[in-house]
């Protein structure tokens, strides 16, 4: 059997074991807590950059879409000019019929 002196010195070493151990943990969890901060930091970025890329997602499909809007607009305005010289010429055949 273990004197009390050597029971004493025993639980002496697991006490400063135990205590540097929870200084270890505390250590961890000061680690855990810096973790956690920076990783809302980065959520919070992560959302910002995505809310950016939406919005230039938006521009470039603006961007892109442009020429086929003019293309469109070009198409309208010849046309336009071609039933224009006909309605003209239709108009002057007609007037010309008239006058003479």
């Amino acid at each position: 059997m273990a004197t009390t002196e050597e029971r004493l010195t025993a639980l002496e070493t697991n006490e400063k074991n135990i205590f540097h151990r929870i200084d270890e943990i505390r250590k961890d969890v000061k680690d855990i807590h810096e973790l956690t901060a920076s990783v809302k930091l980065i959520a919070a970025e992560t959302v910002s950059i995505s809310q950016k890329v939406d919005k230039v997602d938006c521009r470039l499909q603006a961007v892109e879409n442009k020429p086929g809007d003019d293309l469109r607009y070009y198409k309208r305005t010849v046309i336009s000019c071609a039933i224009t010289a006909l309605v003209s010429g239709a108009i002057a055949s007609v007037m010309t019929l008239i006058l003479k």
